[in-house]
């Protein structure tokens, strides 16, 4: 049993060395930075941002000089007695993400909601830059 719990710690060793991943336990090979996706609707701009194993609680979202900050930073620790043995684990993490606003994103009018793992923030685009869009016609 020793022997398999060994071989388990080594694995998890080489796949996610502390400070190497978000929150220090997602692989190596996946940015320490959240996935995000900023898409143009047409009267807003829609961002996602991909949080798993967080709350609404550990993120910090705000906005400054046309700039959008996404942050986090979390503990967790755990203590527990098996066999004889104090087992105790700790885990930190934090990242944080800037992201540049569009010339027309409206930053008094930015709402965001989080619901299982995902962010999705919608930034209202400035009233000139709705009134100004025009479709043009293609000729041949």
């Amino acid at each position: 049993m020793n022997w398999l719990r060994g071989e388990l710690d080594r694995m998890f060793e080489e796949f996610a060395p502390p400070g190497r991943s978000l929150l220090s336990y997602v692989p190596r090979l996946v940015s320490p930075l959240p996935a995000v996706e900023l898409v143009d609707t047409g009267s807003a701009y829609k961002l996602t941002a991909e949080l798993p194993g967080l709350t609404e609680k550990d993120i910090r979202l705000e906005v400054a000089d046309g700039v959008l900050l996404l942050a986090s930073e979390k503990e967790e620790s755990s203590e527990r007695r098996e066999d004889g043995h104090l087992i105790s684990e700790r885990r930190h993490g934090s990242f944080r993400r800037r992201i540049a606003l569009p010339a027309d994103a409206d930053a008094d009018e930015i709402e965001a909601k989080f619901k299982h793992g995902l962010l999705s923030v919608e930034i209202a685009k400035t009233e000139k830059a709705r009134d100004h869009a025009r479709k043009i016609k293609i000729g041949s």
